[in-house]
């Protein structure tokens, strides 16, 4: 076993946080009085568990907690750790380093860490006493146990003796299973006491039973009828809503609708007002024009003896433009007679053109004819190896039944050998006789 170092805060003589690392060398510790060398044994085995505050000096919780000085406020809680080397595994867990740590409060909780895992202080105290080290193994003495273990009674230093032996734990587990065994015989009791008190009403409450159940069953179908009855009314009211929503639809798009006439009217109407103010306008701009048509009349008839002269003159012009005319006529009818030509020459290539497709319609007849005809010859042909695959089929079953008959008529020769052997020996036998 080795010890590898002791962490204290607040445990009482020491305030601060103070860590002892002990090397493989150490063996004491010493100091002068009132240095705390007996802290230190204290805490070990106040870490390892210890409930008896007399052995660590003290009587309650508190006195365990740094109660402050004039330069320092007293703490709040007072925390050990104490680590060991477990390489060798001579601790009954899987770490080669096992640190346990114990804190205590004011309030006078106390909690227990193992490797900075919280656990209770039975893990604590069946891991310890696997190897040596519970609460009660004496493992350290402190100040004044020599002399009270020399002043101890008989039975009391046989207690001092099995626990020094380590056999404390397996006292303790065997007194938490009597315990145990106890609890559970009492509690059997009471279930005995419980069963005969029922037992005088297991009719009553098998009656009770059965009603129960038949409460239950009649819930679930009361259950099931309201599901029913609440779904076919919700299903309604669905299929209501849905035709209300519907009608609503409906409303809402007739109503969109006749919005939408009700501004398109609007916008006729205010395209007709606008269209009468133009037409107003455009009746005032002709009056203003008939007014200017007027004026204008006077100025025409004034040109018009100017226009009888010059009328006389276009009249010369347009008969030179009748002789041009003349000479026009003469050459469109000569084009004219040139197209009726052309129009024949496509008329006689056309006709030609209708009868190459008449023969080539023909053609495809007499092909199509040809075609049919070898469809109907593939046909015969068909027919004619059909019936000569019967003929055959049938030449094979008259062959077989040939075989047959061959077959019958060697037995039916067989049997009248046999017979005519039979009568030889019968005539025979009948001669010896």
């Amino acid at each position: 076993m080795l010890l590898k170092s002791l962490e204290l805060q607040g445990y009482k003589t020491f305030a601060g946080r103070t860590k002892f690392e002990f090397a493989g060398s150490i063996t004491a510790v010493v100091g002068p009085n009132g240095s705390g060398k007996s802290n230190i044994a204290d805490s070990i085995r106040w870490v390892l568990g210890e409930q008896s505050y007399r052995l660590l000096r003290g009587k309650k919780t508190d006195d365990m907690i740094f109660a402050g000085s004039e330069l320092r406020q007293r703490a709040g809680m007072a925390a050990a750790t104490i680590v060991f080397d477990n390489v060798s595994g001579w601790l009954p867990i899987d770490f080669s380093e096992v640190a346990i740590t114990r804190r205590a409060y004011r309030d006078g909780h106390n909690e227990y860490l193992l490797n900075g895992q919280r656990v209770r202080l039975k893990d604590i105290a069946e891991l310890l006493g696997n190897s040596g080290l519970s609460e009660r193994s004496y493992t350290i003495i402190g100040q004044g146990l020599v002399d009270a273990t020399l002043a101890l009674k008989a039975d009391e230093r046989r207690l001092l003796f099995e626990e020094a032996a380590g056999i404390g734990l397996y006292r303790a587990r065997r007194e938490e299973a009597q315990k145990r065994l106890f609890n559970t015989a009492r509690n059997l009791e009471r279930v005995e006491d419980i069963l005969a008190e029922l037992k005088p009403r297991l009719r009553s409450l098998e009656r009770q039973a059965r009603r129960a159940e038949q409460y239950e069953q009649v819930k679930v179908d009361l259950q099931a009828l309201l599901r029913e009855y609440y779904g076919y009314h919700w299903y309604r009211a669905q299929r209501e809503l849905q035709d209300a929503r519907h009608n609503a639809e409906m409303q809402q798009n007739l109503l969109e609708a006749v919005r939408q006439e009700q501004a398109d009217l609007d916008q006729k109407l205010a395209a007709y007002r606008a269209a009468i103010q133009g037409l107003r306008a455009r009746l005032s701009s002709w009056l203003r024009e008939i007014s200017t048509l007027q004026t204008r009349r006077g100025e025409i008839t004034r040109d018009l003896a100017v226009a009888d002269e010059r009328s006389r003159a276009i009249i010369a012009q347009q008969q030179t433009a009748s002789e041009e005319l003349a000479r026009l006529d003469e050459q469109i009818h000569l084009a004219e007679t040139r197209q009726r030509e052309a129009a024949a020459e496509v008329e006689r290539l056309a006709a030609e053109l209708a009868e190459a497709q008449a023969q080539a319609a023909k053609a495809q007849e007499a092909l199509r004819a040809q075609q049919t005809q070898r469809l109907k010859a593939e046909q015969v042909i068909r027919q004619e190896q059909q019936k000569l695959a019967e003929r055959e089929n049938m030449q094979a079953r008259l062959q077989t039944r040939q075989s047959e008959r061959m077959e019958r008529l060697e037995r039916g020769r067989q049997n009248l050998l046999e017979a005519g052997q039979a009568v030889e020996q019968a005539e025979q036998t009948l001669h010896q006789a």
